[in-house]
């Protein structure tokens, strides 16, 4: 078991490097140019990747540039053949990454309630 999650880590580090390189370098939309692929998990059998990505000063067009993506993963998968050296590559699905703007939401409720306990008192 340890020896599949290090192969599958591998994996998602590889997957993350290239399509970060291919999103900047190869790719000419310029509603891709301030991507960044900020994670990548394959499942088990890497039969799947969900490609976890942050819009940098575009965070109204998340839809269009998650559209975006997600026609252009046939591509990007063809051109990941070679680099990845896998038999099947995964399928690529890309997901915006809302991490961040959940972590800044829940640390404004902790500051809040910080605030509301201390004039309680």
């Amino acid at each position: 078991m340890p020896k599949e999650f290090s192969i599958n880590r591998k994996v998602e580090v590889k997957i993350q490097r290239i399509l970060s390189e291919l999103i900047s370098l190869k790719i000419s939309d310029p509603r891709l140019k301030n991507i960044i692929i900020s994670e990548v998990k394959v499942n088990r059998d890497i039969s799947s990747a969900k490609v976890y990505f942050l819009v940098l000063n575009n965070e109204n067009k998340t839809k269009q540039i998650n559209s975006i993506l997600n026609k252009a993963s046939g591509y990007l998968k063809k051109e990941m053949s070679s680099q990845l050296g896998l038999k099947k590559l995964p399928n690529l699905i890309f997901i915006y990454d809302t991490k961040e703007q959940d972590a800044l939401y829940i640390n404004k409720l902790i500051d809040k309630t910080i605030i509301n306990d201390q004039k309680s008192k």
